[in-house]
């Protein structure tokens, strides 16, 4: 019975070495957020796990926008960022609104060279002015 118990222990304790390994693995730069969103087969899951990666909410749209992805796909997404309380007795989650949501959406089709990776939108512009 001990061993089972300890086998048992020592699988979920792996598990959740596996899990964190794979959350610490997730690239949350534009050019993450924009591979992640081009190549997934469920939108809804590559969402939920960008931000719980700590991505913002805000670029993940405003990255979708700026991929093409339509603009009523993506209200159809909940962005939502989960919080706890120091002493994790208080979960919460606050999502963004659909106003947020259309703001941010405008803002990658407005300035998509800003929320496209450099492959896609060709050479990043440094913003140094050069004088003679």
């Amino acid at each position: 019975m001990k061993k089972l118990i300890k086998n048992t222990l020592l699988g979920l304790a792996l598990a959740g070495g596996l899990s964190v390994a794979c959350a610490e693995g997730v690239d949350t730069s534009v050019d993450g957020i924009f591979n992640a969103l081009t190549t997934t087969s469920n939108l809804q899951a590559t969402v939920d796990n960008l931000v719980a990666s700590g991505a913002n909410p805000q670029s993940i749209v405003s990255v979708a926008a700026a991929a093409g992805i339509p603009l009523d796909t993506v209200k159809d997404l909940q962005v939502c960022v989960n919080s706890a309380a120091p002493d994790a007795t208080v979960l919460s989650a606050s999502c963004m609104r659909q106003r947020s949501l259309v703001t941010a959406y405008a803002a990658g089709v407005n300035d998509p060279m800003k929320f496209l990776p450099a492959t896609a939108a060709g050479k990043r512009q440094s913003k140094e002015v050069k004088t003679n």
